[in-house]
């Protein structure tokens, strides 16, 4: 695990205040959807929590602010630096999820939210949860995504599962990035890498499922979509939709740090599948205009996707980009995932060709700035690897952290452990003694009872995952429930 020193979030979410006359705030967000005019820097009142590093400065006074590429040409270490920090939290779904069928809480989360970082052995990580996301399954669109107990009479639901976490960065953490850090972490599938044929394989629009949207062409994977506003109200914690239970939280944390007058990020992660779920909620959240606070600055929005598959059209795509969504999307040139869906028309098709098609449902373009990384480049790691292993989160961070650009030689900066790449999976070279897969909760989460019998433990404080009625309330104040 990294400890982030150092302020790169003064660079990586630095956009000038932008604000604009209005009467009201839900005025303010009507008229930002549209994005299509120039937005005036105006003074502030606003007092920033006291920084402690004047590299907090340094990014400020970078000229290209949406130009990733000054620092990924060589790899800057700040850089570097968050974005294993961000990938260490989309790992951390992998570690709390709950995916053995024995369990009566298989598709929840293992550990309790106030203790999530600690029980994983995260100590000190800077964050701190506050929410739980939950996503359900009701029309069996994605089956192999969704993982169940095999006791369908057990106290956990079949067709919901947990699916990521709201975390927010406490006040050491804070003064250290120049900004009160909301992080969203969505957790990507456990099950084998077939999980994009489960997946309705074709785009439909955005606003078919009531997201905000200007454009009735702007389309994203129906899979992805249904993930994402699915609900089954029959469970408490899937009475409201994953968007619904991420927007409530956002509203409610940002009006309890901007009421503070405390500047604010939201800087969203995830892996595979996940990292679609979080380029779609990016989307969502600026067109809806959550990134907007009653004294009408305007919240910086990031993504840091490891391994993402595409997720939308073109017309998604210039989007997202004028919204000023930033997305860093990181992969390995050999892993497939990041090919599907759109592999015949995408991004690289030649411009006549995307006037042709672009408006079919087959059509899709990557988002954000890449960073290309090379699994062979890298001595410690096996010469020959199967599919999975080339698409393993561990892999990836550890190519991130041997990268200093192109042509340089790769060597490990930050002292991360090259046993993680055997964690779960086989990709340390043998001559390094780390067997594979060797990680396991001890006795498989069985404990010996008074009794002598050997039982995996009730889950305690489950019930205090969710607050429908505060979901409830925040949906309300947004517009979003009647």
């Amino acid at each position: 695990m990294i400890k982030l020193n150092l302020p790169f979030h003064a660079y990586l979410h630095n956009k000038p205040p932008t604000k604009i006359s209005t009467q009201n705030n839900r005025s303010w967000r009507l008229l930002k959807r549209d994005r299509s005019f120039p937005l005036t820097s105006m003074a502030t009142t606003t007092k920033p929590m006291k920084k402690t590093s004047s590299l907090h400065q340094k990014w400020k006074g970078t000229k290209d602010q949406n130009d990733f590429s000054s620092l990924l040409e060589p790899m800057d270490p700040l850089l570097k630096s968050e974005v294993i920090r961000y990938g260490e939290m989309a790992q951390a779904c992998y570690e709390s999820f709950d995916n053995d069928p024995y369990s009566k809480y298989c598709g929840s989360c293992k550990v309790p939210p106030k203790t999530f970082f600690q029980d994983l052995g995260m100590n000190d990580f800077g964050y701190d949860i506050t929410s739980y996301i939950y996503s359900s399954n009701t029309s069996n669109l994605v089956p192999k995504f969704f993982t169940k107990s095999i006791h369908s009479d057990g106290p956990w639901s079949p067709s919901v599962n947990w699916i990521g976490y709201v975390a927010v960065s406490d006040d050491e953490t804070t003064a250290r990035l120049g900004r009160r850090d909301i992080a969203i972490a969505w957790r990507g599938t456990v099950t084998k890498l077939e999980w994009y044929e489960d997946l309705m394989n074709f785009l439909k629009p955005v606003s078919a499922q009531k997201l905000a949207s200007r454009d009735p062409k702007i389309k994203v994977m129906a899979g992805f979509l249904h993930i994402y506003t699915d609900k089954d109200q029959s469970c408490m914690y899937s009475e409201f939709s994953a968007r619904e239970q991420l927007l409530a939280e956002l509203a409610r944390l940002t009006m309890i740090y901007g009421e503070k007058k405390e500047e604010i990020s939201i800087t969203i992660t995830g892996h595979s599948l996940g990292s679609a779920l979080a380029i779609l909620s990016a989307y969502d959240i600026a067109e809806s205009g959550l990134d907007i606070l009653d004294n009408m600055h305007d919240i910086p929005i990031s993504v840091m996707s490891f391994s993402g598959p595409r997720v939308g059209n073109t017309r998604f795509q210039n989007r997202l980009e004028l919204l000023g969504v930033k997305v860093l999307r990181v992969f390995n040139v050999h892993d497939k995932v990041p090919n599907v869906p759109g592999f015949f028309l995408n991004e690289y098709t030649s411009s006549l060709a995307r006037h042709i098609f672009d408006w079919t449902t087959w059509f899709y373009s990557h988002v954000g700035e890449e960073l290309a990384l090379d699994h062979t480049k890298s001595p410690f790691v096996k010469t020959k690897l199967d599919l999975p292993s080339k698409h393993n989160l561990e892999l990836l961070l550890h190519l991130v952290d041997g990268y200093h650009g192109k042509g340089t030689e790769f060597c490990l900066s930050s002292g991360r452990d090259k046993a993680l790449l055997n964690r779960d999976g086989d990709i340390l070279k043998g001559e390094y003694l780390i067997p594979p897969k060797w990680f396991q909760v001890e006795n498989k989460g069985l404990r010996k009872k008074p009794n002598g019998k050997w039982e995996l433990p009730e889950q305690k404080g489950i019930e205090d995952h969710l607050r429908p009625e505060d979901v409830e309330l925040h949906l309300r104040k947004l517009g979003l429930k009647v």
